[in-house]
């Protein structure tokens, strides 16, 4: 993205738990850290808030 050397490999589509979808090299981009991280919490603060329901 930003033409840094990559040093983590991120999900594509959030895996979310699911071990074929953590594994699938398909669903794999390489991103340096930075990048990494821009994007992972652009992709939060668009998706809503969930209710924490502690018992």
């Amino acid at each position: 993205m930003c033409g840094r050397p990559a040093d983590l490999v991120d999900h594509v589509q959030s895996h979310k738990g699911d071990p074929t979808l953590f594994w699938d090299w398909r669903n794999w981009q390489s991103l340096c850290a930075a990048c990494h991280n821009r994007h992972k919490q652009r992709q939060e603060r668009s998706q809503p808030l969930q209710d924490i329901r502690i018992v």
